[in-house]
């Protein structure tokens, strides 16, 4: 069983410190394979903001932790037009290091993250055809036993976005079709400010076998309907169980747990009973 914490949406640069810290507080005593940070690390993608997020990224890998980050849209600039179009990732990889696709495999598991941000689309994500061979070319030297785990900024589907849904990537229908045919567990994400989980049967132009599974904003006032939140994900290819941890103002809380469970890697994840509870007890609450 592999451990993930998953979040998103850091917005350093109009982030409040103690949530910061609350987060720091749970990552430094969770033992957990790798720490996941799905895009828009900064607000304006500011030098400044840089260095706080690069002084932050070596704080968790000074206590063990392996980090795994992707670009967001917020972290092309957005006043600077002549770095957005003509060099959009030049200060990500000053800071954050040049492969904006990194590929981790370890004993039992297979990562590949991917950039969708683009200088030239202003809030929406795009998967490129080059990107698509790249997904299928990395998850195909996998070991049939690791556990397949993409990850990228923005939602490969209209996912919730508060009580709205947001907008898929682009070129969808060939992403979706790649991640099915690479055999993807689980599909992690940010960009929405809103946490859920869903399996990609039910989705439309998904009939693969992963979950996908959105962070809120981790640790910044950018709230949408909910306050800060991330997930604490523990997964094998036939177990995982999603822990979202929320922000009520003082501290991070356990705010609901997902648990889907199938019988062979192939099949499709199936929500347990605990799943089912957690979301009927988020109804009641949000019914209050």
């Amino acid at each position: 069983m592999r451990t993930f914490i998953h979040l998103s949406d850091v917005h350093f640069g109009i982030h409040e410190q103690p949530i910061v810290e609350a987060v720091e507080g749970l990552i430094e005593k969770t033992e957990a394979d790798m720490v996941i940070c799905a895009g828009d690390l900064t607000q304006w993608a500011d030098p400044e903001e840089f260095e706080m997020a690069r002084s932050w990224i070596d704080k968790i890998e000074g206590w063990g932790h392996e980090v795994l980050v992707v670009p967001g849209n917020h972290d092309v600039p957005s006043s600077d037009l002549v770095q957005r179009f003509i060099k959009p990732h030049s200060r990500w990889d000053r800071f954050m290091g040049e492969d904006r696709n990194p590929w981790l495999e370890r004993d039992g598991l297979a990562i590949l993250g991917l950039n969708t941000a683009r200088g030239l689309v202003v809030k929406n994500g795009k998967i490129s055809d080059d990107q698509i061979a790249l997904m299928r070319e990395r998850f195909a030297t996998a070991s049939a036993d690791a556990l397949r785990v993409l990850v990228c900024h923005h939602p490969l589907w209209k996912l919730p976005r508060g009580d709205e849904r947001g907008d898929a990537i682009q070129n969808q229908a060939a992403a979706v079709a790649a991640t099915d045919d690479a055999g993807i567990d689980l599909i992690l994400t940010g960009h929405n400010h809103t946490s859920s989980v869903h399996r990609t049967l039910d989705l439309p132009r998904g009939d693969g076998s992963a979950l996908a599974i959105q962070a809120g904003t981790a640790f910044s006032t950018r709230i949408r309907t909910e306050p800060p939140s991330f997930n604490i994900i523990h997964a094998n290819r036939l177990d995982c169980a999603i822990r979202v941890m929320g922000w009520d103002g003082d501290h991070y809380v356990e705010r609901r747990q997902h648990r889907y469970v199938r019988e062979h890697d192939e099949a499709h994840w199936q929500p347990t009973e605990a799943s089912a509870a957690s979301v009927i007890a988020q109804l009641a609450q949000e019914a209050e």
